[in-house]
């Protein structure tokens, strides 16, 4: 898993659909529109996995959403030929609300929360996302270079989350972004870390944060 450049892959939305998968657990027709249900003030890093959608998600994952999440696991393996693969147990769940807050409540290199050097990071809205609530990111790492990738339901961003810095602009427009994220690392590769998770405390390790396929 070579990485020169943060880049995109497509995946089949009949066969993973995540998004209706999570419109079922919400009670919801549209994600977009979940600001007009709930409101929150700006996340901050502390309270950006505590809104009642984030507890929906975690709460439903393994009856509704986890047996389509390792299909996926199956399929990114066999493109990206592997024979096992080590990878995240359960995706995080994201909102950027839309009316200014932020998905994630600061900007950051995932190294500087334990998380180890060798992990790649799979980045799949739920929506079409636009400029402002999308993630902004650096190309190479201290570059400096900051935009935003622009990635639509049905793709997956891949980068090196460890090392390249990103974050989120306040959403300002009147669109709710939702979306997971989860991290892949060759076994070969993987740095594993009795240092837990900073919002779970889960140690970075197979049988912890993570499971090998």
């Amino acid at each position: 898993m070579y990485l020169p450049i943060p880049y995109k892959i497509k995946y089949d939305v009949d066969k993973f659909p995540f998004q209706k998968i999570v419109k079922r657990i919400f009670g919801v027709d549209n994600l977009y529109n979940l600001h007009k249900l709930e409101k929150y003030d700006t996340l901050s890093r502390e309270k950006d996995q505590s809104t009642k959608w984030h507890k929906l998600y975690y709460d439903n994952f393994s009856d509704n959403f986890e047996t389509t999440y390792i299909e996926l696991v199956k399929e990114l393996k066999k493109q990206l030929e592997y024979t096992e693969l080590i990878y995240q147990k359960v995706p995080t769940f994201r909102v950027q609300l839309a009316n200014g807050n932020v998905g994630v409540g600061e900007w950051h290199k995932d190294k500087n929360y334990n998380h180890g050097c060798t992990e790649v990071n799979f980045w799949l809205p739920l929506v079409d996302t636009i400029d402002v609530n999308s993630v902004w990111m650096e190309t190479k790492e201290d570059l400096g270079d900051y935009k935003p990738f622009k990635v639509d339901y049905g793709e997956i961003l891949v980068f090196n989350g460890a090392n390249l810095l990103h974050g989120n602009k306040n959403n300002t427009s009147d669109m709710t972004r939702t979306s997971i994220d989860f991290r892949l690392v060759d076994p070969l590769k993987f740095i594993p870390n009795k240092s837990g998770s900073i919002n779970t405390n889960t140690s970075f390790e197979v049988g912890g944060y993570f499971s090998k396929i």
